[in-house]
């Protein structure tokens, strides 16, 4: 009888315990089911994505407490994995990659406004708004009656890249000047090195930024202005033909033989490996080619020069905001995506990125020489220099004028087999048919007023 007691005993004492156990673990799978898991989705390009993954990783630890979870992804072809996902409804909560076509995503009413959260304190900074912490302009570039479509997380400047250790074996010295940077590119070719790497096959993209620079360099920003606004024949307008013809010469004079058959990564190998002295690039150049960097190549970088016969202050910065961020409006979970970005894209971090993969913030005062590398930080001088920087936006408007008009059309002024007449009617004439076949209303360009950079229009 007390053996049957006691089985009976057990039996209920297992079944406490499973019992227990079970809600254990039914209690857990409910937590489970409470997390909230945000998808972010980064363009895995010249500056990667680890660290962005650390800081999801650091904002996971951070907010345990709160059943919240960034789970992050990158990859290099991230627009056309994502383009299908936007159109069927269910993209990820914040993405960074302006590959995208923002502005019909904005038209279409696919994204949502920024406003709210840049409303919100700079994280670090709490008596700041964090839009009061981006520098001047960097909020521009996607804004649409009053309305920020998309943040940048760092800042983009197109500069000259040299090797400062072989400039000094050489007796080679920086041009202040557009015509001493001529005599420079014949001294370098003169010596048997081709002065200029071109990153070819990818034209659209490079070539076009330098061009863009002379634009400025020879028009000042009301050449800029011009572009931006749209004006029929802007290219055609004699400052930007100019300009054309500038950068068509230069390229066939001291440009590398064969560049125009090079990939960006190919050209700036050629670089690295002292085949060229020059190559105009942007801040990644260092992130991208890090591992094939030699211990003695001293990279820096010199900002593009103007002339004193030229209408354009020669320290402008041919820049913007770049990897910019943004949420979809079919976005499951838009107030943590907006949390992120801001922790993302914060005084507290930007030391971090910085010193991480080499990015400029674009957030003012904190951009400390000390925290990059001295390629960037000679960079960081150039942007600290300058008393403004500009872009043009049509090929960030009109995604077919740049894929079908643009892209081709620069590669073909580098070959030589558009005159720099034609190039300029080429563009001019694509930008007419995007203008008059808009579904949407184009929105109005952020104009630069030419007196607040010290240009000289009297010439």
């Amino acid at each position: 009888m007390l053996r049957y007691v006691f089985s009976i005993f057990l039996f209920l004492s297992i079944m406490l315990v499973l019992a227990f156990y079970s809600d254990a673990v039914h209690r857990i799978d409910d937590t489970a089911q409470e997390i909230q898991v945000v998808e972010v989705a980064i363009f895995k390009g010249a500056f990667g994505i680890e660290w962005h993954q650390q800081m999801a990783e650091q904002f996971n630890r951070e907010n345990a407490h709160r059943n919240i979870k960034i789970e992050l992804w990158g990859d290099p072809k991230l627009a056309n994995i994502l383009k299908p996902r936007l159109l069927r409804g269910n993209p990820p909560d914040l993405i960074l990659d302006e590959r995208l076509p923002l502005w019909l995503l904005i038209a279409a009413d696919k994204l949502m406004p920024l406003n709210a959260p840049l409303a919100e304190p700079a994280l670090g900074f709490e008596q700041q708004k964090w839009a009061d912490r981006y520098a001047p302009g960097m909020l521009n570039m996607f804004k649409s009656d009053g309305d920020v479509y998309a943040v940048p997380a760092a800042f983009g400047a197109w500069t000259c890249w040299y090797n400062a250790l072989l400039y000094k074996e050489r007796g080679w010295e920086i041009p202040k000047t557009w015509d001493e940077y001529i005599d420079l590119c014949e001294k370098i070719k003169q010596s048997g090195m081709a002065p200029i790497a071109l990153q070819g096959k990818n034209s659209y993209f490079y070539a076009w930024s330098t061009y863009i620079t002379l634009v400025q360099r020879i028009g000042g920003v009301e050449a800029i202005n011009r572009i931006n606004a749209l004006e029929p024949n802007a290219f055609s307008h004699p400052d930007a033909l100019k300009a054309a013809q500038v950068f068509q010469d230069l390229v066939a004079d001291y440009y590398q033989p064969g560049a125009l058959a090079m990939t960006h990564t190919e050209a700036q190998l050629q670089f690295i490996q002292g085949n060229t002295a020059m190559i105009f690039c942007g801040v990644w150049l260092e992130n991208e080619m890090r591992e094939t960097i030699p211990a003695d190549f001293e990279l820096r970088s010199f900002d593009i020069p103007g002339s004193p016969d030229w209408k354009g202050n020669g320290k402008m910065v041919h820049g913007q905001g770049m990897e910019f961020l943004f949420v979809p409006r079919a976005a499951k979970h838009p107030d943590i995506a907006f949390e992120f970005a801001r922790y993302l894209v914060s005084p507290q971090h930007a030391p971090g990125m910085s010193k991480s993969i080499g990015a400029i913030s674009p957030l003012r005062e904190v951009n400390a020489p000390e925290n990059f590398s001295p390629a960037i930080a000679s960079v960081v001088d150039i942007v600290n220099d300058s008393p403004g920087s500009f872009n043009v936006r049509p090929y960030m408007l009109f995604p077919a004028w740049k894929s079908q008009v643009m892209d081709a059309a620069i590669q073909d002024l580098c070959r030589g087999t558009l005159t720099p007449e034609e190039f300029a009617r080429t563009l001019d004439d694509g930008i007419a048919h995007e203008v008059a076949t808009a579904e949407r209303a184009i929105p109005d360009a952020v104009l630069l007023n030419p007196s607040d950079y010290g240009e000289d229009h009297a010439h």
